[in-house]
């Protein structure tokens, strides 16, 4: 019996299912009862450190080892399919979800990885992002922000919820590099993400801030929210406007005011 046979990865030819993809389906039907999906994922977090412990033994960088460490990722990457499914009873959804959550952060470095593998084609990325923020260096949690950046630029996609929880994660980072980036998406197609950035970057509060969010006011900017939402953000904030004031005299709507330097609520 080979290492396929013996840890559950197949081996088995005539594209039979591996222990694995049952598994997998098993932890991902909404309508199974929920000790059935419990015992699913014990059985893969079992696999995976299994599998984990085995590739540990062998010599670093051998063929062997790395397509043993590639399995044990299956096993992960698996488990981390249950985040994007909803099961048909909410409570014993959360229930499920933050119990799983638990117990792959306890993993800790080995879910970097499969991570990184899974969150480039996930439809749901928040939870995994979370142990992200739970086990990653910083170099680490960037190294996956990076393959996620790529994954999700400002563009069309027909469902943008893993580019807004990207965003979402991003915005809680304190680091430079943040402000620069929710610019970037200032101008994507997609309005909800466009006002998620906007509030962002007037909640981060940042002078560096003022730019993009005055070219994009004048950029004729079609949502009303949107720019309703900037001129808010610039009468809390009491930012000088003056260098701006055509931009933002073009702009204003009744409900604000400009004294030349800042902008008022009326």
């Amino acid at each position: 019996m080979g290492l396929k046979e013996l840890f559950g990865f197949g081996g088995g030819g005539g594209g039979r299912k591996t222990k694995v993809d049952r598994l997998t389906k098993r932890v991902t039907n909404q309508y199974a009862q929920s000790p059935d999906r419990y015992a699913a994922m014990e059985d893969l977090i079992k696999l995976g450190a299994e599998t984990w412990e085995k590739a540990l033994k062998l010599p670093e960088g051998s063929e062997e080892r790395k397509a043993l460490e590639t399995k044990a990722e299956d096993c992960y990457i698996a488990l981390l399919k249950r985040f994007s499914m909803v099961a048909s009873k909410t409570i014993e959804d959360e229930e499920e979800k933050g119990w799983l959550y638990r117990r792959l952060t306890a993993i800790g470095k080995p879910m970097l990885s499969p991570i990184r593998r899974y969150v480039v084609d996930a439809e749901g990325i928040a939870w995994s992002l979370r142990i992200v923020e739970d086990v990653a260096g910083e170099a680490e949690e960037w190294e996956i922000l990076d393959v996620l950046l790529e994954a999700h630029p400002p563009g069309y996609e027909r469902d943008n919820r893993a580019k807004r929880q990207m965003l979402m994660h991003l915005k809680e980072i304190d680091d430079p590099r943040v402000r620069d980036l929710l610019a970037s998406y200032l101008g994507d197609p997609e309005e909800d993400i466009r006002f998620f950035c906007t509030e962002a970057l007037i909640e981060n509060a940042e002078p560096e801030s003022l730019e993009p969010l005055i070219a994009h006011l004048a950029s004729g900017e079609e949502s009303l929210r949107l720019r309703r939402r900037i001129l808010d953000g610039f009468a809390d904030l009491g930012w000088d406007l003056s260098a701006h004031a055509a931009a933002v005299r073009q702009n204003l709507d009744e409900d604000h005011s400009f004294d030349g330097a800042k902008v008022h609520r009326t």
